[in-house]
């Protein structure tokens, strides 16, 4: 949307966007198979070993509370709310 935006804007500027697009993710995916799928070099990080239990309990909590949160932003919109409300307030009120 933003290179069609940029295309009404002008031809160039749509241009750069989706060569700078292209060139961005070539080289993200050069970056992943090298990182990922390449050879370790260092022998130190070859040693590393996987995550433990605790590791793993730690990741799963905070994975069920992100989905918690994503699901049901119930209680996080009900802390905020107040203080929203108040700026939306103070935003909307004219100064002239």
């Amino acid at each position: 949307m933003v290179i069609l935006a940029a295309f009404r804007a002008d031809f160039w500027y749509a241009f750069l966007a989706a060569f700078t697009l292209i060139i961005g993710a070539a080289y993200t995916l050069w970056m992943v198979k090298r990182v990922i799928f390449g050879d370790v070099a260092n022998e130190n990080v070859a040693k590393l070993t996987d995550l433990n239990g605790r590791e793993y309990l730690v990741l799963g909590l905070l994975v069920a509370a992100v989905l918690a949160l994503g699901l049901w932003p119930a209680p996080l919109i009900e802390v905020m709310d107040a203080s929203i409300t108040h700026l939306v307030q103070q935003i909307s009120v004219s100064k002239l």
